[in-house]
C-alpha cells in the first residue's frame, strides 16, 4: 500500500474515532464546557444525571472519550439556556434574586445546583448559572424597593419615583395588588441590575467572600440615598465608618481559633431622619480553616501560663482594644516594627502552642521577629498610645490605636519610650527589644488587632486596608 493511501486511511479512522464537539442530539438545555480531567461520570454526578443520559443527549458513542473544550448539553433542564459558569453568591443574594438576575426558574436553579437548603445560601457559595450569549444580555433592568410600615403602594412609588403599576413582590410575580412592609418589591424601571438588596442599598461587598481564621474581612456598603448602617458577624458587632456621605466600611478580624463553620452576618439599615430601623437582613458567612501548624515552647516562666494570671490579663487587654475610634489615622500598608527583620521569622501568627510540655491550649497571637536586646522598636503606623506598661504575660508592652478598631501591640520590650496619650508616627522609635514576660529570649513580638480580634500582621504589610 502506498504511503499516501495509508495516511488517508489513518485520517478517516481518526475522524470517526473523535466525537464531534458540537451538540446535535438534544436541541435545548444548558451547555457545559468540558474541562481538563473531566469524565462523563464526574459531570453526571455534578448535575444529578446519568452517563447514559449525557451520552444520548450529546450523541456520544464512546463515553470514555472527552475532549477539553467540548460542549455538552445537560439533559433534564430544558427550561435553561446558555453556557454554564460558576457564580459566587454575594451578600443579599438568594434563590429569588438569582432567578431574576439569570432568568432561570427558581426550581430549575435549585435542581441544577442540587441544593439541599435552597432557602438559605451562604456568602461565597459557588453556584452554577447560565451565561447568555453576548448578544443577549442576562442582566435584567430591575430595581428593588422596600415598603415601610403603613405605607401604600402609591405612597412608596411616589417616594421612590417609580410607577406603582410596575411593582410586584420580590420572587412572586403573581402578587401585584398589595405590598408587605419589609418585603422588597420589584420595579422594572431601572438601568440594569440594581443588586439583590433594596433601595437605598447600591452595593454590598465582602472581601474575601469566604472568611479565613486569623484574617481580616472588609465589609463595604454603598447607599443610593440617606441612611446609616450597623451589623454583626456572629457574636461580634461590626463597626461601620463613613468613607463619604454614601459609602461605609467595617474591618473585622476572624479569630484564629474560630471553628470553621457558617456564621450569621446581619446588616441593619436605618433611616437618616430619626434612625428608624427600615430593613434588617442576615445571611451566613463561611469561615475556613487557616491551616496553622503546631509548636512546643519550653522554658517560659510558670506564672505566665497560669490561668489565674493569664485570663484576667486577657480580659483587660480585650476590653481596652474593644473601642473603635471614629477617625482612621493610617493610610496604606503597615510597616514592619524593625529595620532589621528578615524574610524568616522566629514564629508566625496562628500556630497552636504548647508551653512547658503542656496541652495545645494556646495560639500565637502575633508575629515574632528576630532581634537582640536594645534594638529599636518602630511604630508600624500613625496612632495614639493607649497602653505603655508592664504585664506579666506580655512583659513591657505598648499598644497603639490607629482608629476604626485597629490596634498594634509590641511585647517583651526592655525599654519603653512612650506614654499613654502620646501621638506617634510611622517609623518612630517607641522602645527597645527585650525578653520580658512570657519569653525564652529577646525577640520582637508584634500584633495587629481588627474589630477586637488579633489578626495576621503579615496581611497588613501586604495589603493597604481598607
Amino acid at each position: 500500500m502506498k504511503f499516501g493511501a495509508r495516511i488517508l486511511i489513518v485520517l478517516i479512522i481518526v475522524t470517526f474515532a473523535i466525537p464531534n464537539s458540537s451538540v446535535v442530539a438534544q436541541e435545548s438545555g444548558p451547555i457545559y464546557i468540558v474541562q481538563p480531567g473531566d469524565t462523563l461520570t464526574y459531570i453526571a454526578n455534578v448535575f444529578g444525571t446519568t452517563v447514559e443520559a449525557l451520552a444520548d443527549a450529546n450523541d456520544i458513542e464512546d463515553p470514555s472519550i472527552l475532549i477539553p473544550g467540548m460542549e455538552l448539553i445537560i439533559p433534564g433542564f430544558e427550561s435553561i439556556s446558555g453556557v454554564l459558569a460558576f457564580h459566587s453568591v454575594g451578600y443579599g443574594e438568594n434563590l429569588a434574586s438569582l432567578s431574576l438576575r439569570f432568568a432561570v426558574p427558581m426550581d430549575a436553579l435549585a435542581r441544577l445546583n442540587r441544593l439541599v437548603s435552597p432557602g438559605q445560601l451562604y456568602v461565597g457559595q459557588p453556584l452554577i448559572v447560565p451565561e447568555k450569549e453576548e448578544s443577549a444580555s442576562n442582566v435584567p433592568n430591575v430595581s428593588l424597593h422596600l415598603p415601610r410600615l403603613g405605607e401604600s403602594k402609591l405612597e412608596m412609588a411616589v417616594r421612590s419615583g417609580i410607577s406603582p403599576w410596575s411593582l410586584s413582590t420580590f420572587g412572586r410575580e403573581d402578587i401585584k395588588l398589595w405590598i408587605v412592609p419589609g418585603v422588597p418589591v420589584v420595579s422594572p424601571e431601572a438601568d440594569g441590575w440594581s443588586g439583590a438588596l433594596p433601595f437605598p442599598y447600591a452595593e454590598v461587598t465582602i472581601d474575601p467572600l469566604l472568611a479565613v481564621q486569623g484574617r481580616t474581612v472588609v465589609f463595604r456598603i454603598a447607599l443610593n440615598g440617606p441612611g446609616w448602617v450597623d451589623g454583626r458577624l456572629g457574636d461580634r458587632r461590626l463597626n461601620f465608618f463613613p468613607l463619604d456621605e454614601r459609602d461605609y466600611v467595617a474591618l473585622q478580624g476572624i479569630h484564629a481559633m474560630q471553628d470553621p463553620d457558617l456564621y450569621r452576618c446581619e446588616l441593619n439599615l436605618y433611616s437618616a431622619e430619626g434612625g428608624e430601623l427600615i430593613y434588617a437582613f442576615s445571611q451566613p458567612i463561611r469561615v475556613l480553616d487557616g491551616g496553622y501548624g503546631f509548636e512546643n515552647i519550653n522554658g517560659v516562666p510558670p506564672e505566665t501560663i497560669d490561668p489565674e494570671i493569664t485570663e484576667p490579663e486577657q480580659v483587660l487587654v480585650e476590653s481596652m482594644l474593644a473601642e473603635a475610634t471614629e477617625e482612621r489615622f493610617w493610610e496604606g500598608p503597615f510597616q514592619f516594627p524593625s529595620d532589621y527583620y528578615t524574610e524568616s521569622f522566629v514564629s508566625i501568627f496562628g500556630t497552636r502552642r504548647s508551653y512547658n510540655w503542656g496541652a495545645y491550649n494556646f495560639y500565637h497571637t502575633g508575629l515574632d521577629l528576630y532581634g537582640s536586646t536594645g534594638l529599636p522598636i518602630l511604630a508600624s503606623a500613625p496612632g495614639r498610645v493607649v497602653f505603655a506598661g508592664s504585664l506579666i504575660v506580655r512583659g513591657n508592652v505598648t499598644y497603639i490605636d490607629h482608629g476604626w478598631g485597629v490596634y498594634s501591640g509590641y511585647f517583651h520590650q526592655s525599654k519603653i519610650f512612650v506614654q499613654v496619650g502620646d501621638w506617634v508616627e510611622t517609623g518612630q522609635v517607641i522602645g527597645e527589644v527585650g525578653g520580658t514576660g512570657r519569653s525564652t529570649g529577646p525577640h520582637m513580638h508584634w500584633e495587629i488587632w481588627a474589630g477586637g480580634v488579633p489578626v495576621d500582621p503579615l496581611e497588613w504589610v501586604e495589603v493597604g486596608f481598607p
